[in-house]
């Protein structure tokens, strides 16, 4: 970037000069009110800039191989940092827009410092998004199985392994959800189920897949506990369920035996009772054949002596008179 500067003395002497900064160039060049009457000045001794004056050419001082040698050394340091310039280049805007047009340059170095400032913005941009792509990747989960409460870190490997990436997403599933962060992908765990997931690098790099499951051991335990009292309530209530139907059996055996046994009692109770009224009855018979027998041999008897009138009792309390009767004569 050149810089320039123009002065007028208190004697009409007029001095421009122009020079590249950093370098030492420069070209300066006077001038006064009679051009034929003052010599064109000479340079600064241990100057190493140019002096020349158009009216005398031999003014012009040779550059040896070091110059040249230390010009393209200024050069390629130059484009080596020209994606860092658009920096300066701000302060220099701003110094051009808000100085004075003394000498009609205004306009041409903010042009300058604007494009300077763009090209090298760009030049930046690009080599800052120059970084390489990755041709594939590879995700390790570590495990396929998790549990719902955990967190876990998977490593993402890349080839070439200097490739970088800029965006990564996980394949749509119900189980589990991505954070990527500072190159670490973090992933956590929303409910139980079973998903083959892989990963996206810059959208559309795929990953291997990978059949995670995901247990929620909390649960599975409350599930197990819960089943657990359940067959032992079932047992309980079939036990119960058993002793009661035992108990009414049990019961209505009782009763059913006592019944019978009342049953045979009965009839053996009605079978004695009936024995002992057919042996009342064979008494009754056998008492009245007595009586009639002895009823018999009594009148057989007084048959045999004078009858003379009698009374007797039977065995069943009836009273008897009998009279003796008249022989004929």
């Amino acid at each position: 970037m050149k810089v320039s500067d123009y002065t007028v003395s208190s004697t009409g002497k007029k001095t421009k000069s122009v020079g590249i900064p950093g370098t030492g160039l420069y070209y300066t060049e006077t001038s006064s009110g009679n051009k034929d009457s003052d010599p064109p000045p000479l340079p600064p001794e241990g100057n190493p800039g140019l002096n020349t004056s158009p009216d005398n050419p031999n003014n012009k001082k040779k550059r040896g191989c070091l110059f040249y040698f230390l010009a393209l050394l200024a050069i390629c340091f130059a484009i080596a940092l020209y994606s860092f310039a658009w920096i300066p280049a701000i302060g220099f805007l701003i110094y051009f827009i808000i100085k004075k047009d003394l000498y009609g340059t205004k306009r041409r170095n903010i042009a300058i410092s604007t494009a300077v400032f763009v090209t090298s913005l760009i030049v930046f941009a690009l080599l800052g998004s120059s970084s390489t792509s990755p041709e594939s990747i590879y995700a390790d989960w570590g495990k396929d199985t998790f549990d719902v409460s955990e967190t876990a870190e998977v490593k993402i490997t890349t080839s070439p392994s200097d490739a970088e990436i800029t965006s990564l997403e996980l394949s749509s599933n119900d189980i589990a959800e991505l954070n990527y962060t500072d190159g670490k992908a973090i992933i956590t765990f929303k409910e139980p189920g079973e998903a083959a997931l892989f990963f996206t690098a810059n959208h559309d790099i795929d990953s291997n897949t990978v059949k995670i499951s995901v247990t929620d051991k909390v649960a599975e335990e409350a599930k197990a506990k819960a089943e657990e009292e359940a067959r032992l309530k079932a047992e309980q209530e079939a036990q119960a369920k058993a002793e009661e139907e035992a108990r009414i059996k049990a019961e209505q055996e009782a009763q059913a035996k006592a019944e019978e046994e009342a049953r045979i009692k009965a009839e053996q109770e009605a079978q004695a009772a009936e024995e002992a009224r057919i042996k009342a009855e064979q008494e009754a018979q056998a008492a009245e054949q007595a009586r009639i027998a002895q009823e018999q041999a009594a009148a057989q008897a007084a048959a045999q002596q004078p009858q003379e009138a009698s009374v007797w009792l039977s065995a069943t309390g009836s009273k008897y008179h009998r009279l003796p009767l008249k022989s004929a004569m």
